[in-house]
């Protein structure tokens, strides 16, 4: 027998997702002319330690997933990537579930909507203006209705159907309300956050409309990636790369062009934002990880999920690691996965094995922690039951004092766009659309 393999040949390369990005970034920094020169060695940041975890947590965590959503083995399928925070060095890159086999790279070419992995670019564009928005500023968590270019309104929804009136902006985003989210989105202005988007990485156009406040922007992982990297970074921007050095055959290091890291947030900003998404985890739609991860490491992130639960995401960062992981159908049918319950289980997975810094309480220089009323961020007297310490821009900094308790706090309803427990398994006469068996 010719033994040949129904799964397709393996490549030369190792790691043929990885070496899909090591090409383009080849084309990227260096001169074509300079490439076409045999024996160059190329040194790339792989790490095939990190890279063997990240196969590993995927090769284990899908089985299980398809299990219980009754789906036969081979349904879903992800991809994931893992960069060094501050300097963006792609450490591991993985296209697929059969990650040592040449194909469809998921990792760069499923571009995909993103979902509420959107809502942290919208509230460090928020949280950048001092002046008018704090961590316990309150957000309208009310219903929303807009024109849409089809003459038909747009009237997006809360996960659980509800809306909670005004709730404080680090618990809108630890939530993940959707309509808090538009709000704000509208208030700042779609220019304005569509700027954002593009000095945080985003660089595939875009329709500037009210529906990507919610994540109707596409993006494949690495896309998503470069993003969360900047605000990992303190707001700096740093083009990620695969390279270190290409030497020609003399030994001597061929020029590259310049990849410059840029400002594209305030360091105060995401900071700010940082804290937010560190309550993803502690009481919002990431609890999960409390269980998975260290006690001692301390990430933020930010699950994401999208119509007809047809994409599952997670994507968050330690003190020295970012890490997104996708999970969804080539067929582009449902999961029955929310961010919460897919990607975030591979997410958690990858981080409890590789070595992490824990994110560090340190906040920059022109950040001050007051004692304020956690819903309105004025300044909480003494005795007050709703007083918590919150960071806050010094630029604006509270001067009004709250009467606590005066008033009833916002609704804080635990249901949120990725709850807890998956959705039910599809009923029988919804197997065939769903895809379930």
């Amino acid at each position: 027998p010719l033994g040949v393999g129904a799964k397709g040949g393996r490549p030369a390369a190792a790691f043929p997702g990885f070496a899909d990005l090591v090409r383009r970034q080849l084309k990227r920094d260096y001169r074509e002319e300079d490439l076409r020169s045999e024996g160059l060695s190329i040194f790339t940041t792989l790490s095939p330690a990190v890279q063997a975890q990240v196969e590993k947590a995927i090769r284990g965590r899908l089985p299980e997933l398809e299990k219980l959503r009754r789906f036969k083995p081979g349904t879903l399928e992800s991809a994931a990537v893992v960069a060094s925070a501050n300097q963006g060095e792609v450490l591991a890159l993985v296209g697929g579930r059969e990650a040592h086999y040449a194909g469809f790279n998921r990792a760069l070419e499923a571009v995909r909507p993103i979902g509420s992995l959107v809502k942290p670019m919208i509230y460090i564009e928020a949280l950048g203006e001092p002046e008018r928005y704090n961590l316990a500023s309150p957000l309208d968590d009310s219903g929303v209705s807009l024109a849409s270019g089809d003459g038909k309104r747009w009237e997006p929804k809360n996960y659980d159907g509800k809306t909670h009136g005004p709730v404080p902006l680090y618990l809108a985003l630890a939530k993940s309300y959707n309509l808090a989210t538009v709000n704000l989105g509208m208030a700042l202005g779609l220019d304005r956050v569509a700027e954002r988007f593009q000095e945080l990485g985003v660089q595939r156009p875009f329709h500037k409309v009210p529906a990507m406040l919610l994540g109707s922007l596409s993006l494949a992982p690495v896309e998503v990636a470069q993003v969360y990297q900047t605000m990992a970074a303190s707001g700096f921007r740093a083009p990620l790369r695969t390279i270190r050095e290409v030497l020609d055959t003399q030994g001597q290091p061929l020029n590259r062009y310049p990849l410059a890291v840029e400002p594209a947030a305030s360091p105060q900003a995401a900071y700010l934002l940082t804290w937010a998404m560190r309550q993803v985890v502690q009481q919002g739609t990431a609890t999960w990880l409390k269980e998975r991860l260290p006690n001692d490491l301390v990430v933020a992130g930010k699950t994401g999920t999208t119509n007809e639960l047809r994409d599952s995401w997670f994507a968050g960062f330690s003190g020295d690691k970012v890490t997104v992981v996708w999970v969804g159908r080539d067929d582009n049918q449902p999961t029955g996965l929310t961010g919460g319950t897919g990607a975030l289980r591979i997410w958690g997975d990858i981080m409890a094995s590789i070595p992490n810094q824990p994110l560090t309480d340190i906040p920059p220089d022109g950040i001050a922690m007051i004692n304020v009323d956690r819903y309105n961020g004025r300044l909480a007297p003494k005795g007050c039951g709703r007083a918590m310490i919150l960071p806050f821009d010094v630029d604006g900094l509270p001067t009004k004092t709250s009467n606590c308790g005066a008033s009833p706090p916002p609704e804080a309803a635990p249901a949120t766009a990725d709850k807890a427990e998956p959705p039910p398994p599809p009923k029988a006469e919804e197997k065939k659309k769903s895809g379930g068996i």
